[in-house]
């Protein structure tokens, strides 16, 4: 019996994605295009993803979906125990940092510079950009 469910948190930037992982300092293995990685779980199980976070004797995997979006899928009771992270606190973080990688990325694509970045009391994070025009 399969112990792997999918955390409710779509993504659609892989490349944010990469820098959320970078930036919460977790290790993974990406797939080579047109591959996939294994992601372990319970027992020995396993699965294919594009991306396998390790997170000690489970992983967390990015998976691709066919209509170019990725989920999280874990056995996520090995997660918690092993590493002490929650797949609610696992969701939490990536999702701030991947949600700032993106914004960022979108901005920057369409010719915005961040100008100022401030960290919120609450833990958001206001995000000041400009753009420059020749007229």
């Amino acid at each position: 019996m399969s112990h792997f469910t999918k955390c409710a948190l779509k993504m659609t930037n892989l490349r944010a994605v990469k820098k959320a992982l970078a930036d919460l300092k977790l290790n993974y293995n990406e797939a080579e295009q047109g591959q996939s990685v294994t992601v372990r779980g319970y027992r020995g199980d396993t699965l294919k993803a594009a991306i396998a976070v390790d997170m000690g004797r489970y992983d967390v995997g990015v998976v691709d979906n066919e209509d170019g979006t990725y989920d999280l899928t874990a056995d996520w009771w090995g997660v918690e125990t092993t590493k002490g992270v929650s797949e609610e606190e696992f969701k939490h973080q990536l999702s701030q940092r991947y949600q700032y990688h993106n914004v960022k990325q979108a901005c920057e694509e369409k010719g915005y510079a961040v100008e100022e970045e401030v960290n919120e009391e609450d833990g958001s994070i206001r995000l000041v950009v400009s753009k420059w025009s020749a007229e």
